[in-house]
């Protein structure tokens, strides 16, 4: 009997992930015709979602009831310890291979650009700082804006200096539902080879439910979204996710609540810093031992390629990763610039954002520095330091008692700085031997 009409719909996932290897073993060997083949794959993939949706309660169960009841039995001390299985990370003590992971974050924040940015250093088993990424094969699902990642992806081509062509990374533009175009997913990542990282744009875009708030239909939806680490290669997948309404900063959520979060492995989450980059790090769930946080900045680019029907250039977003060194750096500067302006309009609060710029001297390109003037009055406004009314900035109690403290450390440096040089220039003046003749 031919391996094309063994049984189809195997009990257990076991059986079935058993069959389906063997499927590709026989599809890679090119043993019958091409058109068997890939009757035989997809007909065992078919069988291994149809298992995995069942063990996972996929049909019409709750989300917190999607489980099969199974005795796990007892096992002996030396038995669980046999049989630990070390983790097998893709980003170095972060997120693990055969895992899935929400990428969480609020508009603008950098979600797309981030997960661009390990595409690529997946593609060429760059590190990031001193993380390892493990090398492999990209399938990157562009469903919400794939014009946007196309301009992004041509901008990161010439700036970080890759061959587009020669990349590693297959990208599927559009949208559909993944559960019912798992079998045809499998079998153009089988013919690629597999995949290493497989990241989904985003989470809302391939949600087939009526509901976006509905528990059922989100704990189904990431169960169906789990389905693709099953996928040859055992690929580490990352899930754009958008956070829930009036989502906390320092508690960000993805849309769906505790049935949707449940079915992960994570949830890491990207947030602004105080001076002004990107931090990943992971709120509400993470299996694994805690981490540094990795700290990225956004740049607004263009690139030769990236050009207009009239040849003008096209401005897009990338993500750069920057080491735990340089944020500290920053931290310092973006405090000092907040100083800085505290006092400027301590003095005279009627100054606008160009004019405090120039009375400070900050310039970029030549011109007065009105981004940064803006950063460090929007950062003082968050803190409820200042506040700008009728055209005329104003301190509040607590400004007014944080431009004292400024003042004061200003003082205690000017007081350092000014020891330290007249210690250096006694040190330099020459003593009596020295004005003498032998």
């Amino acid at each position: 009997m031919s391996s094309i009409n063994r049984k189809t719909q195997p009990e257990t996932i076991e059986a079935a992930s058993s069959d389906f290897q063997d499927a590709i073993i026989e599809f890679q060997a090119g043993s019958g015709t091409e058109e068997d083949r890939i009757k035989r794959l997809t007909s065992s993939a078919a069988a291994l979602n149809s298992a995995i949706a069942t063990r996972a309660g996929s049909g019409r169960q709750p989300a917190n009831d999607n489980r099969e009841q199974k005795w796990p039995g007892i096992v002996s001390s030396g038995d669980l310890v046999r049989g630990f299985a070390p983790p097998d990370y893709h980003l170095e003590g972060i997120a693990q291979a055969g895992f899935l992971y929400s990428t969480t974050a609020m508009t603008g924040t950098g979600k797309t650009a981030v997960l661009l940015l390990l595409a690529a250093h997946t593609a060429l088993g760059a590190p990031i700082n001193d993380r390892e990424v493990r090398k492999g094969r990209v399938v990157y699902f562009a469903g919400e804006n794939p014009d946007d990642v196309t301009m992004r992806w041509i901008a990161m081509a010439h700036h970080m200096n890759f061959d587009a062509e020669a990349m590693d990374v297959h990208f599927i533009r559009g949208t559909f539902s993944i559960p019912k175009m798992f079998v045809r997913i499998t079998a153009e990542v089988t013919k690629l080879g597999g995949a290493e990282l497989v990241v989904v744009d985003t989470s809302a875009a391939y949600f087939q439910g009526q509901e976006e708030n509905s528990n059922t239909e989100l704990g189904r939806h990431a169960r169906d979204l789990r389905t693709l680490t099953t996928l040859p290669g055992a690929p580490c997948v990352l899930v754009a996710c958008h956070p829930v309404k009036a989502a906390d900063a320092t508690n960000l959520l993805p849309r769906g609540g505790g049935a949707f979060i449940a079915e992960l492995d994570g949830n890491l989450v990207l947030t602004k810093g105080d001076s002004g980059t990107i931090r990943l790090h992971w709120h509400g769930k993470h299996r694994g031992p805690d981490f540094e946080p990795l700290h990225f900045d956004l740049q607004t680019v263009t690139a030769p390629a990236l050009i207009d029907s009239k040849g003008r250039d096209v401005p897009t977003v990338m993500a750069s990763a920057i080491s735990t060194g340089e944020t500290k750096k920053r931290r310092v500067e973006a405090r000092r610039d907040e100083d800085e302006v505290l006092l400027l309009i301590d003095k005279d609060g009627s100054k606008s954002i160009l004019e405090m710029a120039v009375i400070l001297g900050w310039q970029k390109d030549g011109q007065p520095h009105r981004r940064r003037v803006s950063m460090a009055t929007d950062k003082l406004t968050k803190a409820k330091l200042a506040s700008h009314v009728g055209r005329k900035w104003k301190l509040t109690t607590a400004g007014q008692e944080a431009a004292s403290d400024a003042k004061a450390q200003r003082f205690k440096v000017e007081q350092a700085a000014a020891s330290i040089a007249s210690m250096v220039a006694r040190w330099r003046r020459p003593g009596p031997s020295e004005d003498t003749d032998d």
